[in-house]
């Protein structure tokens, strides 16, 4: 699906179709058709459209060293999106998104999956400064896509702080299962935002950037890089921590049920005494007692003590 937007008192206008005007296209879950028609109107290597079909394609950068514009410049990005994993719980993986400077100052982005962020940039207020307008949606983009780490990282974060909450009463494996999910979403974290900061300083070092005058786009994209670095430490620290996390876990998980089979254990003992002694008084065969008037509550004044002193002993010994 194909989306058309230029500005609007420093908004993003949409457009029903693509005008002189037009400054950024967007294209969403793409097909040959519309891959074939942006690839001939922009003079466009085919792989800079086709190459987020690929969900393990990775981070990089084409084209950007030139002084001038003469060619299309490719960045290839990762964004993190949400899914249900084999399991059932949250995860999250990292899908690529094309992100295309063309000659003809327009930005055309290309991604196979909703991406989070859209709504976000739609709304955006962009102010005024020594940017074009095609460079200002560039930024706003990569700004975006690194915002979108931090608020997944946050919501991991207080994933595994929940989870931590469950170790002291845990005796089932669901918590191992999500502490699993939140590992496999951050490598997926810790791979892209490696991939992507190596591409985003690579953007910074090219000529393209270096030779023009965009101070304002320097300054941002500065920031960017700083967030992404941010972001991969954070990934780092979180994934360290989910592994001792599940190893915790499990060792706490298993020390729940020992605990539960040796009070289980040790109750069965305390009920095998009086099943014992009934069982005795309950052979067909001459017995002490069989004929005294009281001999029941005897027996079971001798069960009650008996079973109060196995308890007693079992408690001693930290056992019930």
């Amino acid at each position: 699906m194909l989306y058309y937007y230029t500005f609007h008192d420093s908004y993003l206008a949409r457009q029903d179709s693509i005008k002189q005007n037009t400054l950024w296209i967007h294209v969403e879950k793409p097909n040959s058709q519309e891959i074939d028609t942006l690839r001939k109107n922009y003079h466009l290597p085919k792989d800079y459209l086709t190459a987020v079909l690929d969900d393990e394609e990775n981070s990089r950068s084409e084209g950007l060293n030139q002084q001038r514009m003469k060619k299309a410049a490719l960045l290839l990005l990762q964004f993190p999106y949400e899914i249900q994993s084999p399991s059932g719980f949250q995860q999250f993986e990292t899908y690529p998104l094309s992100l295309i400077i063309t000659p003809e100052n327009r930005i055309i982005t290309v991604a196979n999956y909703p991406l989070p962020f859209f709504q976000t940039i739609e709304n955006h207020h962009f102010k005024p400064n020594d940017n074009v307008p095609e460079m200002n949606i560039a930024l706003e983009i990569l700004w975006q896509v690194v915002l979108s780490f931090n608020d997944r990282l946050k919501n991991t974060k207080d994933h595994l702080d929940y989870l931590e909450r469950q170790i002291k009463v845990s005796t089932q494996n669901d918590q191992l299962y999500q502490i699993m999910d939140v590992q496999k979403s951050l490598v997926s974290f810790d791979e892209a935002t490696s991939a992507n900061l190596d591409t985003l300083e690579a953007l910074a070092d090219t000529e393209l950037i270096q030779l023009k005058g965009y101070h304002a786009f320097k300054h941002h994209l500065r920031d960017v890089i700083e967030e992404t670095k941010q972001s991969l430490t954070s990934a780092n620290i979180q994934l360290k921590f989910a592994t001792h996390m599940n190893d915790t876990f499990s060792s706490v998980v298993s020390n729940n049920l020992n605990n539960v089979m040796k009070i289980l254990t040790s109750i069965t003992l305390v009920l095998t005494i009086p099943t014992i002694i009934g069982g005795i008084y309950g052979m067909n065969v001459k017995l002490p007692l069989d004929r005294q008037p009281y001999a029941f509550w005897g027996i079971m004044i001798v069960i009650v003590i008996v079973s109060w002193i196995a308890v007693k002993i079992l408690k001693k010994k930290n056992l019930l």
